[in-house]
């Protein structure tokens, strides 16, 4: 149990403030498009959108390839999604209920006995509540930080990695394409300046047009893609786990704030009894 509660506070400290960015802009990303269409936007051409994708996946830090490239931003972001995965399973070691009466305490928060105890209780219990989401959401992150963690995901889960109907690791890499990422405009053919289809027809135009290319951009994705894009991202079951995802990452937000203030006053006491 000691060495639990050492790996929850020592990963905890450096990489929670990390942890709390990716999860209030993950929520933000998680609402994009809903909220661009109040605004009768499109979310992909909205710089405050893409300001929170770069902050969310790179911390402002874009490598030169996006798709690939490694920045300090990448890495500091995928590594504190590793270890924000073991803080949240040392945390449901550490506080485990061992009987029914510390489950009913462990699942319900204290109104009246202080800020502090309020704060503990929120910080275990919503911890609890919201642990399984945040798991989903930081084991599959780095997926898109990390080629041999991509590549160690992919054989747990069984599948390809790469469009579909080719070799494990084939097919364009995937690590650019988290939540708000927009896909760079592929070059178009052109004969005597007229731009044509790739089997040399004249290039439509309307909405036809536009779903045969999403049909196809579809299309391009390997089964890995589509497995964690919807792990990472509630989007397996539909509006219900949209809104879980949502209040797990306001939840997962908060976590390493709460954790931090009672890591403050447990100083500030030994202190004072020193």
């Amino acid at each position: 149990m000691k060495l639990f509660r050492k790996i929850h506070l020592w990963l905890a400290i450096p990489f929670g403030v990390f942890f709390s960015i990716m999860c209030f802009t993950g929520l933000i990303l998680l609402f994009k498009n809903d909220i661009a269409a109040l605004m009768g936007c499109n979310a992909n051409d909205m710089a405050f959108f893409k300001t929170v994708t770069q902050l969310h996946r790179w911390l402002m830090m874009v490598p030169e390839n996006p798709h690939g490239g490694m920045s300090l931003g990448r890495l500091i972001m995928g590594v504190s999604a590793i270890c924000g995965s073991l803080v949240l399973i040392s945390g449901v070691v550490i506080w485990w209920p061992k009987s029914k009466k510390m489950l009913k305490s462990r699942l319900s928060l204290s109104f009246n006995k202080g800020w502090r105890r309020f704060v503990y209780d929120s910080h275990v219990s919503l911890g609890i509540y919201a642990t399984i989401f945040l798991l989903l959401m930081s084991l599959t992150g780095p997926v898109w930080s990390f080629g041999w963690y991509r590549k160690a995901a992919v054989a747990v889960i069984g599948v390809k990695d790469g469009r579909p109907g080719g070799k494990p690791g084939e097919g364009r890499p995937f690590e650019g394409r988290g939540i708000g990422h927009r896909p760079e405009a592929k070059p178009v053919e052109t004969v005597h300046g007229r731009p044509v289809e790739a089997h040399g027809s004249h290039s439509r135009s309307g909405k036809a047009g536009k779903e045969k290319n999403s049909g196809k951009e579809k299309k391009q994705k390997s089964p890995a893609q589509r497995i964690f894009m919807s792990l990472h991202t509630g989007k397996w079951g539909g509006t219900i786990t949209k809104i879980i995802y949502a209040a797990a990452t306001l939840i997962g937000g908060f976590l390493p704030i709460s954790g931090y203030y009672l890591w403050i006053k447990r100083i500030s006491v030994r202190r004072r009894k020193s």
